[in-house]
């Protein structure tokens, strides 16, 4: 469970008004990152209290502060009834371990058709009182890992999208070795660089690519049937490479020099700015703000790439996020949190929120993919991006697989990125820092 000052307890109290604890649904729901996301969310809330004809509550703190607040009410035995944050994933697996949630399956009933089965499998969770796994969370809506990469630069470096490699290492060598000496030397800049990956040991970033690369290298130390076998000398030896693969870019001076004290928005910055050719990041972030604000290096002068081939040859699975939504038991309103949720579901008020959420997130419900919107030719990003979750499978989720939700405190604990950082910042081993990241994550698992 994570610990919260008293500062921060009093302060997170503070922030509930008297009003909100005599409403009958309480609502936390995470700030977007654009007005649009927020009055979608202030939509579905009046629709509901219209539809229910209850009094809500709704409160929206940030991304990064939603689930410090909620940890520190549930400390306080005051949680809200709803919650809504995109950094949830992380979460969710210890309050259902816990018995703090509340089963969704009958608020969801024959409604779990319409969402995809990996994102439903992801919020199985095992609740240590019970003994059994249920539907704690609603998954909202999905993320992907994405490639891309400026069109314009690589037309200046003398290439086109037809000369990119699909093979695994000579993909990577094509941007760092081809790519970046030839877009220099054609702008006459040495501040340009082939790819954008982050290696700091503060970035969640990091590890989010380290395990595209831990999937390519067929370096998963979880089976899909839960089974850990991080101890396996095969598996070990793939996720030297992986490590040693990821690093390697940095090393061999690929990635800004600054990448190793990076946080999760510098990659943007690097890309927006065109210090990066090519950039890899866990949402749609990076072409939404261009399209936003330069609309014709969104359609023109950017693109959205698939991801190369694994290292054997085959397409990989893509480590993706779903980020959930909950009911906390202690919330007090219960029932009403379960037909708010179902409301959501069975009324298409999760697609609202998602059309207004900058296309950053992704839909968990499969049909709503088929859609023109998401299937426009013209759009160089979206139908990329819904190609790739369509085509590639998602990897699947180590928490959810074993039933151990102490494998959200290896994320949370950045135990690869440190990993990544030892190497290119420390100057040790890709074979040593793989072998303190394993011991660590034994201990975390074990504790």
């Amino acid at each position: 469970m994570l610990r919260v000052s008293a500062v921060v307890l009093a302060s997170t109290l503070i922030l509930v008004p008297l009003g909100a604890r005599a409403a009958d649904l309480v609502v936390w729901w995470n700030k977007g990152f654009n007005a649009e996301e927020d009055t979608a969310v202030r939509e579905i809330v009046a629709a509901f209290e219209q539809h229910s004809g209850k009094r809500v509550a709704l409160s929206q703190p940030t991304e990064d502060d939603l689930p410090v607040q909620v940890a520190a009410a549930l400390e306080a035995g005051q949680p809200p009834d709803f919650a809504f944050s995109v950094l949830f994933q992380d979460y969710v697996a210890e309050w259902a371990f816990e018995d703090r949630l509340v089963d969704l399956a009958d608020a969801v009933g024959h409604f779990s058709d319409l969402f995809d089965p990996d994102a439903l499998a992801t919020e199985m969770l095992l609740n240590a009182k019970t003994g059994q796994k249920a539907l704690y969370a609603l998954p909202v809506a999905r993320s992907s890992n994405h490639l891309h990469a400026w069109l314009s630069l690589l037309e200046r470096a003398g290439f086109t999208r037809a000369d990119i490699p699909r093979e695994w290492e000579t993909f990577w060598s094509f941007w760092c070795d081809r790519v970046q000496p030839a877009v220099r030397q054609a702008l006459g800049r040495d501040d340009i660089w082939g790819v954008g990956l982050p290696m700091a040991a503060s970035s969640t970033d990091a590890y989010l690519e380290f395990y595209i690369f831990v999937s390519a290298y067929g370096a998963d130390y979880v089976t899909p049937e839960g089974k850990l076998v991080i101890d396996d000398p095969e598996i070990r030896r793939r996720l030297v490479k992986a490590l040693d693969s990821y690093t390697a870019i940095y090393r061999k001076g690929c990635t800004p020099p600054d990448s190793v004290t990076w946080d999760d928005y510098d990659n943007n910055k690097a890309f927006l700015t065109q210090a990066v050719v090519l950039v890899a990041n866990p949402t749609m972030s990076i072409p939404n703000a261009l399209k936003r604000e330069r609309p014709d290096d969104y359609y023109h002068n950017s693109a959205t790439l698939e991801w190369p081939l694994g290292s054997h040859g085959e397409p990989f699975p893509i480590y993706g996020e779903t980020h959930p939504a909950v009911v906390f038991k202690a919330g007090g309103n219960t029932a009403t949190a379960k037909e708010f949720v179902r409301f959501l579901v069975s009324e298409g008020w999760l697609m609202h929120y998602l059309d207004f959420s900058g296309e950053r997130l992704l839909p968990t419900i499969s049909a709503l993919l088929d859609q023109p919107f998401w299937l426009d030719p013209s759009d160089p990003h979206r139908m990329a991006a819904v190609m790739q979750i369509s085509s590639r499978p998602t990897l699947y989720n180590y928490t959810a697989a074993s039933g151990n939700w102490r494998h959200q405190l290896v994320n949370k604990e950045l135990v690869w990125s440190k990993a990544i950082h030892r190497v290119v910042a420390e100057g040790v081993s890709p074979e040593q820092a793989v072998d303190e990241a394993i011991a660590r994550v034994k201990q975390i698992l074990a504790e």
